[in-house]
């Protein structure tokens, strides 16, 4: 098989759409310089999404959380010079099998928890708060040599529709708010958000409309078309081609930590952020510390919190209220809104999966 990248990764309803979007943004960019990509994955629930973006898949049909016990599944006759690994389920043994077992080519990693010193060859770490990890700490002494790095927001992974953005002029009235809530919304934040709202007048027409953006496996999809149909301000969003564009036409943004937040500030709308997994909250923390968005915190109650999961637990009883109010004073601040959105510009320009490729395929 003549695949020149090969990315692995998966998406599902329990760790969301995250790690295939981004890997289907870096696949692009390799796409573009005329690379050949596969997509290795787990099932079947995100391949049409990969094929229609025109790439190939192998379907393993393995636990996902269990990525050892895969490799005798992989395709024969791959040589691939580049594997970019991206799933929170990889072991010191799955990293070990999978070099030996591609010794001509590099293996990448993409990071967002640094749980243990990875024998990769580059490992990718590309969120806000990238470049304050401690990895020379994380590797000293384990016996792993410590890995290439690729290191903050410069080589975040973007569509390419997020290249070229201009700044930003805010307005002074938001009249329009942006919420997202995942490709999944596990813990069901989609249907509380609406209905705190609905609490502060959502059969309305006078406040801001707040477009909500559904996620391809949002389990809740018949009930929050039922609840929007008796709202005024509740606009949905399904499926959306021109995300850049949606985007742009919102004021501010409410948005859980992932990829999409990267994307809300290439387009340089301001935005509220919260964390509901343990591997969310060093990228809100980082964002606020950042000056690039208003923070919520990590809204889970604590006791519930399982660690094992990239989601987990339940929410505290008035999280879609504290988030409606944050969003509610950022509306308020024009001055904040305008330090806000002129700072994300600053840091995302929307180049990053280019730069990313083309920096792997030199190293």
């Amino acid at each position: 098989m003549d695949f020149e990248i090969v990315f692995r990764a998966d998406a599902n309803p329990g760790i969301g759409m995250g790690h295939v979007m981004r890997c289907l943004s870096i696949a692009d960019a390799f796409a573009a310089i005329g690379k050949k990509v596969l997509f290795v994955v787990v099932d079947d629930n995100v391949v049409g999404l990969i094929n229609d973006r025109g790439f190939e898949t192998a379907v393993l049909n393995s636990d996902y959380k269990d990525m050892e016990s895969e490799l005798g599944m992989w395709p024969n006759g791959l040589q691939p010079e580049i594997v970019v690994v991206d799933s929170y389920f990889v072991t010191e043994g799955y990293f070990r099998s999978l070099k030996e077992k591609f010794a001509g080519g590099k293996v990448v990693y993409i990071d967002d928890v640094a749980s243990f010193p990875y024998p990769v060859d580059v490992l990718v770490n590309y969120n806000a708060y990238g470049l304050y990890v401690d990895y020379s700490g994380l590797y000293a002494g384990s016996g792993v040599a410590q890995p290439e790095l690729v290191l903050g927001p410069t080589y975040t992974p973007l569509r390419g529709m997020f290249k070229g953005i201009a700044k930003r002029n805010q307005s002074e009235v938001v009249k329009d708010v942006l919420v997202s809530t995942g490709g999944s919304d596990e813990l069901h934040l989609t249907l509380k958000l609406m209905r705190a709202v609905g609490a502060n007048g959502g059969s309305g027409v006078t406040g801001p409309v707040y477009h909500f953006l559904i996620g391809a496996m949002n389990q809740d999809r018949d009930e929050i078309h039922s609840l929007a149909g008796e709202m005024g301000n509740v606009a949905l969003h399904e499926n959306v081609k021109d995300m850049r564009a949606l985007i742009e036409a919102c004021d501010i943004a409410i948005s859980a930590a992932g990829s999409t937040m990267y994307e809300i500030c290439a387009c340089g709308v301001p935005m509220v952020t919260y964390s509901i997994a343990d591997n969310q909250n060093p990228g809100t923390e980082a964002f606020e510390k950042q000056g690039l968005a208003v923070n919520v915190g990590d809204l889970r109650i604590p006791e519930s919190i399982d660690a094992g999961e990239v989601i987990s637990g339940e929410l505290v009883a008035d999280a879609a209220e504290r988030i409606v109010s944050a969003a509610e004073g950022l509306a308020d601040d024009y001055e904040l809104r305008c330090r806000i959105g002129t700072r994300m510009q600053e840091l995302i320009d929307g180049r990053g999966a280019e730069r990313l490729a083309e920096k792997l395929l030199a190293m």
